[in-house]
C-alpha cells in the first residue's frame, strides 16, 4: 500500500511539473509575440522619426492612443462616424509600395484647396488633405472618421460635438529652410481645434474668396463655434438643414493659421485686410496638408509629383509615390501608355472608337493593356448667359435646344459614351425624373420660337435680328468651347451649321481651360460648353438659387432668377423626408425642362485603359477619376 502511494506521488509531481512547462511555454510565445509586434511598430515609428523628427517617446504615445481612443469612440452609440469597410474595393491583393504613375490635362491654378474651386484642386486635396469624415467607397452615404474620430448631435442637428484625433501633424512647409528666412516656421505642428477655428473665421470673412465664396451659401444657418480644448469643439447652427452635416464633414477642410496669417517674413497680417492677403498668399502654389501624400515638387507644364507622408496617422497608402505627367494633348494620352510612361489613362470617345471600338483583340497593340468604362455622378450643358440680350426669353433658350442635335451628337461624336439628359440630377439619383420628355431636334420648331421671341430677319441678310434696349442688334454670339476637346471642337462647328440655318450665328471660341475659367467666372460670355460633377447630396442653392446669380464667382453664372425654383431650394434644404425630397426634385426637374437655364446635354460614360500590372481599378460612386487612393498594383511593375 506504502509503495502504491509513493507511486501516486511520483505520477502527481510529474503531472504538476508538465502543467508548469505548458504555461512557461505560453508565456514564452506571448513574450515572443509580444516582442516581434513591439520590434515592428519601434520599425514603424523610427520610419516616421527619421521622416519628421518626432522624439520617440511623443512618438510612441501618439501612435499608440489614437488607435485606442478611435476603436472607444466608435463603440459609443451616439457616434455619427461608423466603422470603415476594410481591406480594397473588390478585395484586391496589393503589391504595396512603387510609383503610381498618372495624367493630368493642365496646371492647376493652385495647390490650395479653398484658393480655387477647379477640379484638380479638389483631387490633389483627396492625396494631401483631409476632412473631419470620410465616405465609405461602398456606400458614401455613410461617414467614418478622418480627422474626427466621433461626432455627436446633443440636440438632433442643431449642435455638433467634434472629438479631433490625436497626434495628427502637418506636413513640413516646402520652403528654403537654408536662407534662415523661414525660421519662424521650424518645428512639429500638431492638427489642433484652432485649425478649424481659422477656417470658419476665413468663412466668416467676406474678404476671402476663392471656395469660401462657394462654400459660404452652405453654412448660412451658422450660429457659431465653440473651441472646448485642443482636441475638441462645437459647430453650432440656428436652423436644421439637410446639408449641415454632409459639408461639415466632408466639405470643410482645416487651415493652419501659423501659417496663412503670415507673410513671407513671418510678420502677421493686419486684422482689417488678413482676408485679401490670403487671396494672393505666398503659399498657394504649394500644398500643406495632413494627408497621406505630400507635395515633393511641381514643375509647371511638366510634372506633380507626391510622396508617402511616413508621419500619416491611417493606413500606409498602396503607392509609395504619385507622379502625374501635365499633357494638354489629349491624343497623346494612350501613346504615352502604350510606351509604359503612365499605368492609366483615360481616353477620349474618338480614342475609345478607335482603340476599343474598332480592335478586336489586343488594345494599343498589347494583351497587357487592359480595359474599364465607368458612367459617372454628373452632366454635361450648353449654359445660356441670362444676362446677354440673346437669351433672356426662355423661348430662345428653348429654341437653341430644340436646334442642338443631341442624340446623334451623342452617337457620332461622343461615340455613344454617354445617356441623353433632361435635367440637373445625376440619372442614378431618384431625383432625375424620368418622366420628363426630352426636347427634340427640330429646326422648324426652333425657327418659330425664334418668331415668337420677336428674333427676326428684317434685313434679309440671312441673319435674325431685334431691338434690344433700343438697339438693333444681330442673333450672332460667341460660344466658349474647353480647347483641348476635339469632340467640342466639332460639336462647335456641326451646331453652328444647324443654326445658321435657322438665322442665327453661332462664333466658337476654344480657349484653354485655365482661360475659360477665368471668362466663367467674370461672366465674359455669351454661352458656354459646361459640365458639373455632382456630390451625392442634393442641394440646388448653389447651382440655381437667384441670390447666387450676382455673386462674385457663383457657381450660378449663367445669371438664373427663378422665384418657384428658390422656393424648391429652399423647402429642398429643410426637407428629410426621402420621399418628399424626391417629390420637390421631380418639380424643380419639370420648371428647368421648360425654362432650358441650360441645354442639358449628357450624362457621360468614362471609359479608361490600363496594364495588367494593375489590379483591375474600382472607382467610387462619387468623383470616381478624382482619387487614385483605392487602386494598387497586383504585381511589380515591369
Amino acid at each position: 500500500m506504502k509503495q502504491l502511494l509513493n507511486s501516486a506521488f511520483v505520477m502527481f509531481c510529474l503531472l504538476c511539473l508538465v502543467i508548469i512547462g505548458i504555461i512557461n511555454i505560453a508565456q514564452l510565445n506571448a513574450l515572443e509575440e509580444g516582442m516581434i509586434s513591439n520590434r515592428k511598430a519601434i520599425a514603424e515609428l523610427s520610419e516616421k522619426v527619421s521622416e519628421g523628427g518626432i522624439p520617440v517617446a511623443q512618438a510612441v504615445a501618439t501612435n499608440a492612443s489614437p488607435a485606442s481612443e478611435e476603436e472607444e469612440a466608435l463603440q459609443d452609440p451616439q457616434n455619427l462616424l461608423k466603422r470603415p469597410e476594410s481591406g480594397l474595393p473588390g478585395g484586391a491583393r496589393p503589391v504595396v509600395g512603387g510609383t503610381f504613375r498618372g495624367i493630368i490635362g493642365s496646371d492647376p491654378p493652385s495647390l490650395n484647396y479653398y484658393s480655387s474651386n477647379a477640379a484638380d484642386v479638389s483631387e490633389i486635396t483627396e492625396y494631401t488633405t483631409e476632412m473631419l469624415a470620410k465616405r465609405r467607397f461602398d456606400n458614401p452615404s455613410i461617414f467614418t472618421p478622418g480627422l474626427a474620430i466621433k461626432v455627436t448631435t446633443p440636440d438632433d442637428g442643431l449642435t455638433y460635438e467634434i472629438q479631433l484625433r490625436k497626434g495628427v501633424y502637418w506636413h513640413t512647409p516646402q520652403v528654403d529652410w537654408e536662407s534662415g528666412t523661414y525660421d519662424w516656421l521650424k518645428g512639429d505642428h500638431e492638427l489642433t481645434t484652432d485649425d478649424f477655428k481659422f477656417a470658419f473665421e476665413m468663412l466668416e470673412n467676406p474678404q476671402v474668396s476663392g471656395r469660401m465664396a462657394v462654400l459660404r451659401n452652405y453654412f448660412e444657418s451658422l450660429d457659431g463655434v465653440d473651441i472646448i480644448d485642443r482636441y475638441r469643439f462645437r459647430v453650432r447652427y440656428k436652423e436644421r438643414l439637410f446639408m449641415n452635416l454632409p459639408i461639415l464633414l466632408d466639405g470643410f477642410a482645416p487651415v493652419p493659421r501659423w501659417l496663412f496669417m503670415y507673410d513671407e517674413a513671418g510678420q502677421k497680417f493686419d486684422d482689417a485686410n488678413w482676408g485679401l492677403k490670403y487671396n494672393e498668399h505666398w503659399y498657394h502654389q504649394k500644398v500643406l496638408g495632413v494627408g497621406p501624400y505630400k507635395l515633393e515638387k511641381w514643375e509647371p507644364g511638366v510634372r506633380l509629383e507626391f510622396t508617402r507622408n511616413k508621419r500619416y496617422y491611417g493606413k500606409r497608402p498602396t503607392f509609395d509615390k504619385l507622379s502625374f505627367a501635365i499633357i494638354k494633348d489629349q491624343n497623346a494620352w494612350p501613346r504615352k501608355l502604350k510606351t509604359g510612361e503612365i499605368d492609366i489613362t483615360k481616353i477620349q470617345p474618338e480614342q475609345y472608337r478607335t482603340e476599343v471600338l474598332n480592335k478586336k483583340g489586343k488594345l494599343l497593340g498589347t494583351e497587357k493593356i487592359k480595359f474599364k468604362e465607368q458612367p459617372t455622378l454628373g452632366y454635361f450643358y450648353l449654359g445660356w448667359n441670362a444676362d446677354r440680350p440673346f437669351f433672356r426669353q426662355k423661348e430662345v433658350r428653348q429654341a437653341m435646344t430644340l436646334a442642338f442635335n443631341r442624340e446623334e451628337m451623342i452617337k457620332s461624336v461622343f461615340s455613344g459614351l454617354g445617356k441623353l439628359t433632361t435635367g440637373p440630377f445625376a440619372q442614378q439619383s431618384d431625383c432625375y425624373d424620368k418622366n420628363v420628355k426630352p426636347w427634340p431636334f427640330d429646326l422648324q420648331k426652333a425657327a418659330a420660337k425664334l418668331e415668337e421671341a420677336g428674333w427676326k430677319d428684317t434685313d434679309g441678310d440671312g441673319i435674325r435680328d431685334k431691338v434690344v434696349d433700343g438697339t438693333k442688334i444681330q442673333f450672332s454670339f460667341n460660344l466658349l468651347v474647353y480647347g483641348s476637346s476635339n469632340e467640342y471642337t466639332t460639336l462647335a462647328n456641326i451646331y453652328r451649321e444647324d443654326l445658321l440655318q435657322i438665322g442665327v450665328k453661332l462664333n466658337p471660341q476654344a480657349v484653354e481651360w485655365s482661360t475659360m475659367l477665368k471668362k466663367m467666372n467674370g461672366r465674359e460670355f455669351d454661352a458656354y460648353t459646361g459640365a458639373w460633377v455632382l456630390g451625392w447630396e442634393t442641394d440646388l442653392v448653389q447651382l440655381w438659387h437667384s441670390k447666387e446669380a450676382d455673386k462674385t464667382k457663383s457657381s450660378n453664372r449663367i445669371g438664373f432668377r427663378n422665384k418657384d425654383a428658390d422656393r424648391i431650394a429652399e423647402a429642398l434644404r429643410r426637407t428629410y423626408d426621402e420621399n418628399e425630397r424626391t417629390k420637390l426634385c421631380h418639380e424643380f426637374h419639370q420648371l428647368v425642362h421648360d425654362e432650358q437655364p441650360y441645354t442639358f446635354f449628357y450624362q457621360r460614360s468614362r471609359p479608361v485603359l490600363y496594364w495588367d500590372h494593375m489590379n483591375e481599378p474600382e472607382f467610387a460612386k462619387i468623383y470616381p477619376y478624382r482619387n487614385k487612393l483605392k487602386m494598387s498594383f497586383r504585381e511589380a511593375r515591369p
